[in-house]
Order: structure tokens, then sequence, then C-alpha cells
């Protein structure tokens, strides 16, 4: 399995690539007022409007510096899931979905051995595991019980 990485306040993290559809530089955002506070707002793709999600706000860490840049992962919709990927069992939603994130990293090939489980105090309900490769750890992330978590949390605007 190929993962794709990402950083976030120092942190590095991890998807499955093939959950990926693109990466690409910000994009205009508009608010949307009422919704969860991870919730930046909706984003216009090629014609599709796509919520973006801010991955700052559903770790918990500051919000970045006004000259700091991020990055956006755009999420394959169900629509776009390669068989591959429904064979691994991953899953992807009905409509676009961007992660807002501070910088995008590589694209690692892993081993089922390089899987582990997440630690036992993990305190966000979406990690689901730990990643080792040759240098790094990765904290591997499901986008379900990312999804999950913001939608049964009550609306803390």
């Amino acid at each position: 399995m190929q993962i794709s990485t990402f950083i976030v306040n120092n942190e590095m993290f991890a998807l499955p690539s093939l959950q990926v559809e693109e990466f690409f530089r910000p994009m205009p955002i508009t608010r949307v007022y009422g919704v969860d506070r991870r919730i930046d707002g909706l984003g216009n793709i090629r014609g599709r409007t796509a919520v973006v999600i801010n991955m700052r706000r559903c770790l918990d860490v500051a919000p970045r510096q006004q000259n700091e840049s991020s990055e956006m992962i755009l999420l394959e919709t169900a629509t776009g899931l390669v068989a591959e990927a429904k064979d691994l069992g991953l899953f992807a939603f009905d409509e676009p979905l961007v992660l807002c994130v501070d910088s995008v990293s590589h694209i690692h090939t892993l081993d089922g051995d390089d899987i582990h489980p997440p630690p036992a105090n993990t305190l966000q309900p979406f990690v689901d595991g730990v990643v080792q490769t040759e240098k790094y750890y990765f904290t591997m992330i499901s986008i379900r019980k990312l999804v999950d978590e913001i939608m049964q949390s009550p609306c803390p605007v």
C-alpha cells in the first residue's frame, strides 16, 4: 500500500494514497455560518462544491500565522475510488472533501508490518494507527472517522 503524507504543526500524518485525488495550493473559501469550527467553509473545485476541513483545528493546535502558507488535499469521491481501494476497504464520500494542511510531504510504499495500532493515550478518535517507514513515523488518520467525529460533535462555532 502507498500512503500520502502531510504535515500539521510539525507533526507528520498519512492517508492511503488511493483516497487522494490531488494536492494543490489554497483556493478561495466561502465561510458558512453555524458550522463546526473545524470546517473552514466551502470551495469551488472545477465547478464542484467541496467542504474544506481545517486539520489544525481538528488536532487542536494554534492557527497558522498570517504569513504562513498551507496546502490542500482533495480526496477521492465514491465515484472516483478505484476497485483496488474498495477491495482494501477504503471509504470515500459522494461529495468532494478537502483537507487544509500545513504542507504535503511525500508518497511512501509500505509493507503490512509498517502499520501499528494507535497508542492507547490517543485523544483524537480519527487516528487509525502509526505508520513506520525507514526514517519516520506517521500518524495514520481515517477520513471516515474524522468526518463522523465532526458530524457527531455539538457545533462549536
